[in-house]
C-alpha cells in the first residue's frame, strides 16, 4: 500500500515500526510503514509525535484534507538532499520565457486535449451535439501557439474550459451545474469538482515528491500563488481524465446519493459517506492498472520524470494524452 486514505474519526500511533490505526466501533488496524508513502486524512484525527518521528525517517507524507478537497495543512518527511543540477536547470527554464512558455503551453495543449477525448468519447456514444464544443475547444487548441504570454495562454485555457463545461448539461442535464463555484461550491457537481481536483493535486505532488524537482518552481501557474505551484501545473493535464471521468461515471450510472452531500446556506459539502464513496472510485481509478496498462498513479509519476528529464536536455517533454 502506498497511500492510505482515512475518511473516519481516527487516532493513529506508533508500534514499533507499524503505523496503528484505531476508529471507533473498527478493529484495530496494523499497517507496515514499509511501502507506505503517503497518509491522506479527510476526517479528525490524531497523531503522535513518535509516529511522526517515524513518518520522517521513512519518508512518508501526511495531507490533511478539508471538507471541500483543499489541502489544508501537510507533514513533510526530510527528504535527501536535492540535486542541485536538476534544481539549476528547473529555475534557468522557469526564468527564461521563451522554455517557461513551451512548458506552459506542453500543460495546456495536455489539458485541452484530455477534454477533447472526453467529449469525442461521448460523441462516439452517438451523442454527437457535443461536436460543437470538441470544434471549438480543438480551434483554441491550435491557436495557443499565438499565445505571447503566460497570462494570455491561462486565458485560452479559461475560454476553453467555458466551452468545456457548457457541453456537460448537453451530455446528460444532471451534469448542470451553473457557473464554476470553489470557495465554496454551492452544489454537487461543483462539490465533486472541486474533492476530486483536490485529490487530483495531492496526489501530483506525492509523485514530483519522488523525483528531484522542487515543486515550488513553476511555469504555467505563478509560484507566488502556492508553495506547491507545480502540482496545480502538471495536475491539469490529469483532471480531465480522472477527475472529470469519475463524476461523469457517477452521475451517468445513477451512483449519486442524497445522502453523500450535506447542503446549508448555499454551500454544499461531501458527508462522510460521501467521502468514502468517492474515495473507494478515486483508488479504483488511480490504482488500478487494467490490461497490463499503467495506472494512473505511475502515468503522473512518468509526466513528472519527463519534466526532470526535460530539464536536464535529455529528451523533450510531451504531455500525457488519454488515448480511448
Amino acid at each position: 500500500m502506498e497511500t492510505l486514505y482515512l475518511t473516519k474519526d481516527a487516532k493513529l500511533a506508533r508500534e514499533g515500526s507499524t503505523l496503528l490505526v484505531r476508529i471507533p466501533d473498527t478493529p484495530k488496524r496494523r499497517i507496515p510503514v514499509s511501502g507506505l508513502r503517503h497518509v491522506v486524512v479527510t476526517g479528525e484525527a490524531g497523531l503522535t509525535t513518535r509516529l511522526l518521528s517515524l513518518f520522517g525517517k521513512s519518508g512518508v507524507r501526511v495531507t490533511v484534507l478539508d471538507w471541500y478537497g483543499n489541502v489544508s495543512g501537510t507533514f513533510e518527511p526530510v527528504r535527501s538532499p536535492a540535486a542541485g543540477r536538476v534544481r539549476l536547470a528547473q529555475a534557468e527554464h522557469a526564468l527564461d520565457p521563451e522554455k517557461a512558455m513551451f512548458l506552459a503551453r506542453s500543460f495546456v495543449e495536455g489539458a485541452l486535449g484530455n477534454m477533447i477525448v472526453n467529449l469525442r468519447y461521448r460523441s462516439y456514444r452517438g451523442n454527437t451535439e457535443v461536436d460543437l464544443f470538441i470544434d471549438k475547444i480543438q480551434k483554441i487548441r491550435k491557436d495557443l501557439s499565438r499565445a505571447q504570454s503566460i497570462n494570455e495562454l491561462m486565458g485560452f485555457e479559461g475560454s476553453a474550459k467555458g466551452w468545456y463545461y457548457m457541453a456537460w448539461p448537453v451530455i446528460d442535464t444532471r451534469l448542470e451545474f451553473g457557473p464554476r463555484k470553489r470557495r465554496p461550491p454551492n452544489n454537487r457537481i461543483n462539490c465533486l469538482i472541486s474533492w476530486f481536483n483536490g485529490l487530483a493535486y495531492t496526489m501530483t505532488r506525492n509523485e514530483i515528491a519522488k523525483t528531484h524537482l522542487d515543486d515550488s518552481i513553476s511555469f504555467l501557474h505563478s509560484p507566488r500563488e502556492a508553495r506547491h505551484s507545480l502540482a496545480l501545473d502538471l495536475s491539469e493535464i490529469f483532471k480531465p481524465a480522472i477527475c472529470d471521468t469519475l463524476i461523469f461515471e457517477t452521475v451517468l450510472r445513477s451512483r449519486l446519493r442524497e445522502d453523500w452531500f450535506h447542503q446549508e446556506n448555499g454551500v454544499c459539502r461531501l458527508s462522510q459517506a460521501g467521502r468514502q464513496a468517492t474515495l473507494q472510485a478515486w483508488v479504483s481509478k488511480t490504482e488500478t492498472r487494467a490490461n497490463d496498462k499503467k495506472s494512473m498513479r505511475s502515468s503522473i509519476f512518468e509526466q513528472a520524470f519527463a519534466l526532470e528529464r526535460h530539464m536536464l536536455s535529455l529528451a523533450p517533454y510531451r504531455p500525457w494524452l488519454r488515448k480511448v
